[in-house]
């Protein structure tokens, strides 16, 4: 009998196949063409809580994972698939031979990282090999602590693939409402030759990922035509929201109603 997530590994529940995606079709066939027919530098943008870093976290283990389904959905159980499930940010060296990886990974938060830490990303990983991924975690913030440049030149001298995300911004101008990545400057923008950005699961496949969930989380839906469609309302779409009601519902005794929902301060949780 598999065991129940507790409220805060529902909080922290990353998908482990790409059924498991609600939305960002776009980002997905980008990663299933990069398992398909190779790997080339990525970039991911997106509002904050739409999938991103989910998204991002599949894929990677999934062109990690020397066993992968016909499906590309990683096993879930090799070493590889567990070191990463269990949170690993780097698998190089040592820890590539112990996991039997065929691969090299190495993730940098570029929110925190020091300059003397970005050093040791071109100087200890395996930047020489074509299966060493290399993981930006918000790589716009290089630029707004002005350190982008001490990268551009391991992106471009090595084989390793690059992956990175950004949060994009609704900005109003005279042409209405456009997207900005502060920070994200244009030559560090011309290293990744995909570009895509995240989009909102529409409400008839929301509604069928939010019953989905609460039905292998073991979540009670009272009401569930009053609860689903305000759900979706007040988390504007966003799957990273649902996950944080959901993880709450479970922590007050595994049901989820309308006054739950209602009651949620999802502009806190922004």
């Amino acid at each position: 009998m598999k065991r129940l997530l507790t409220p805060r590994e529902i909080q922290r529940w990353y998908p482990e196949r790409w059924s498991e995606i609600a939305g960002n079709s776009r980002l997905v066939k980008a990663w299933h063409d990069f398992l398909q027919y190779g790997g080339t530098n990525m970039l991911f943008t997106g509002p904050s809580r739409t999938g991103k870093t989910r998204t991002i976290a599949l894929g990677i283990m999934a062109a990690m994972c020397p066993h992968r389904s016909a499906k590309k959905d990683p096993c879930g159980v090799c070493s590889t698939c567990q070191q990463l499930m269990n949170g690993r940010e780097s698998l190089n060296g040592i820890f590539a031979i112990l996991a039997e990886s065929k691969c090299s990974y190495f993730a940098v938060d570029c929110e925190t990282v020091s300059v003397d830490e970005l050093k040791v990303v071109t100087r200890d990983v395996r930047m020489e090999s074509a299966t060493t991924l290399v993981y930006l975690d918000e790589v716009a913030a290089l630029g707004r602590r002005g350190i982008d440049t001490l990268m551009l030149k391991a992106i471009d001298e090595t084989p390793a693939i690059w992956i990175a995300s950004a949060i994009a911004v609704r900005k109003g101008n005279a042409k209405g409402n456009v997207k900005r990545i502060p920070g994200l400057s244009d030559p560090m923008l011309a290293r990744f030759a995909v570009k895509e950005g995240t989009a909102l699961p529409l409400e008839p496949e929301l509604t069928a990922w939010i019953k989905e969930r609460c039905k292998a989380w073991e979540i009670a839906i009272e009401k569930e035509e009053q609860t689903i469609p305000l759900l979706i309302k007040r988390s504007r779409h966003r799957v990273g929201m649902v996950i944080l009601v959901l993880a709450v519902a479970a922590s007050r005794g595994r049901r989820l109603g309308p006054d739950d929902v209602a009651g949620f301060d999802f502009q806190a949780a922004d």
